[in-house]
């Protein structure tokens, strides 16, 4: 049933109205509806249960039920077609990409059913707004049907040439539209691959910025920039040259807050170097820069949306990594109390358990303050590793910080002996896992945390010990490093501080 959840949240989302559809108010007494509901409210805990809902003991259940659910995806995907996009949520970019999209379906069906006289009305008003808002394969499509149209039915030499013109231009628009984004598709495809050579992707990031940057200026789409833009971007973050990823960001971020027309409403592309902007001021210090960054993304996001979520997750990185703890507090009482936080995936709704655990912790060591207007629920730290079973797997990313917030717990309660019964498993971690240069930083925190038992938690040897790896910790700072600021929430060195204020000058 996972597979039909999306789509019943966007129907239920979007509230249609007047239409005869599965969902709709009023009507509760079909298998459909019932379906419907059920996966709304998330009824059911298998597909079994639900079955048996539905058809008891019948032997035939599950063929039944499967068939069930294939009725109601058939008719949520119909369904898609009647959302309307002029309700307030939707921007004029997402208006229109809606209509366009759904006019030249209409279109095809109609010439498909011999409908020509309506057919042709309909995608000539919609490469009107496809040409106003760039939709490049919208154009490329339409223009050759219309040119046809002009061509064999109308015989008309002047609409003709003009489609033709119209298609030629665009034919090579689109081409280049399509090159950029396989380029940075192929790009992103080794980046994702943690055996990806780095100096090899590097070679091949400025390869195809070269190729790019060739492209004539009036053969450059809107789309075709931002790829152009992500790829020039890559090649410097590669090679962890942060200064220059940000001289991207803004330049990226200029193109896209000049375009006047209504393209430029389309918030993804503005979204997308934002937060690459956002990355870099945390790496380099620029707090000042970087809350200004986070502003502007939090009000170009509706309030609990899926953005506005990874917006305020990275408002309290900031906040970590610039000091100001205790805005820490608000930000996370601001996410845990929108009710939209039910409904986020499990590895977003684990890393906002991770966040809060982070949060916790600081106010256990009395450096953020609770406050009387924010209520936030009781925390355990057994409870909390249970509520993270996803990340627990993810033994190169933000497993990371659960190993080091377990630690950092029971340091602080003085369970000497419960750090020492995880020794062997840190040990077996780092040198299993923490080998890559994207976690040097980890790996030479989580050493430098070894070192406790070694020098049974008296302070002066637990500096002496750790050391060595807090001087290499020292040597790679977190504006040269690889490593994603989402796996460092807090910065190591001040971790470590926090570490040895919680020891003494005794052995234990």
């Amino acid at each position: 049933m996972k597979e039909l959840k999306p789509l019943i949240e966007l129907i239920s989302r979007n509230k249609l109205k007047r239409i005869e559809v599965a969902g709709m108010p009023g009507r509760r007494n079909t298998h459909l509806d019932l379906l419907f509901d059920a996966i709304a409210t998330n009824k059911f805990e298998n597909e079994e249960e639900a079955a048996t809902f539905f058809f008891k003991d019948n032997k035939r259940k599950a063929f039944y039920f499967q068939r069930l659910k294939r009725q109601l995806a058939e008719r949520l995907v119909n369904t898609v077609f009647f959302i309307d996009a002029t309700q307030p949520g939707f921007n004029d970019y997402q208006r229109a990409y809606y209509n366009c999209y759904k006019n030249v379906t209409a279109t095809k069906i109609l010439l498909g059913r011999l409908a020509r006289a309506a057919a042709i009305p309909l995608a000539e008003q919609t490469l009107k707004k496809a040409l106003e808002f760039e939709f490049t394969d919208l154009i490329f499509e339409l223009s050759k049907t219309l040119m046809a149209n002009s061509a064999s039915i109308l015989g008309d030499p002047k609409k003709y040439k003009e489609y033709l013109e119209l298609h030629q231009q665009y034919s090579k628009v689109y081409w280049n539209e399509v090159q950029a984004e396989q380029m940075h598709m192929e790009l992103m495809f080794h980046v994702a691959r943690s055996s990806a050579n780095i100096v090899e992707l590097s070679k091949l990031a400025i390869q195809f910025f070269i190729q790019l940057e060739k492209t004539p200026v009036d053969q450059r789409s809107y789309r075709f920039h931002y790829h152009y833009y992500s790829i020039s971007s890559v090649r410097f973050e590669l090679a962890n040259d942060y200064p220059n990823t940000l001289k991207i960001a803004k330049q990226a971020l200029v193109y896209f807050d000049s375009r006047k027309d209504s393209s430029a409403s389309n918030i993804t592309y503005i979204t997308s170097f934002l937060n690459r902007k956002l990355a870099c001021h945390v790496r380099l210090g620029q707090f000042r820069e970087g809350e200004a960054t986070v502003q502007r993304l939090l009000s170009t996001h509706s309030e609990g949306s899926l953005n506005w979520y990874n917006s305020l997750q990275y408002y309290i990185i900031l906040c970590f990594h610039s000091g100001e703890y205790q805005k820490t507090l608000k930000i996370l009482h601001q996410a845990m109390n929108q009710p939209a936080m039910k409904n986020l995936a499990p590895t977003t709704s684990e890393y906002w358990s991770v966040l809060n655990a982070f949060v916790h912790y600081f106010i256990t060591i009395g450096k953020i303050k609770p406050e009387e207007k924010i209520k936030l629920s009781p925390f355990k730290i057994t409870k909390f590793l249970n509520e993270v079973p996803t990340f627990s797997k993810d033994k190169r990313g933000t497993n990371i910080s659960i190993l080091i917030l377990e630690v950092l717990f029971l340091l602080h309660q003085k369970k000497f002996s419960e750090i020492i019964d995880r020794v062997e498993s840190l040990n077996m971690y780092v040198h299993r896992y923490l080998k890559k240069d994207d976690t040097f930083r980890s790996n030479c925190f989580i050493k430098m945390l070894l070192q406790l038992p070694l020098a049974s938690f008296h302070r002066t040897a637990v500096i002496r010990k750790a050391k060595k790896y807090a001087d290499l910790l020292q040597s790679m700072p977190l504006s040269e490093a690889s490593q994603s600021a989402e796996v460092e929430i807090v910065p190591y060195e001040v971790l470590w501080e926090y570490v040895l204020l919680s020891l003494d000058d005794k052995i234990h």
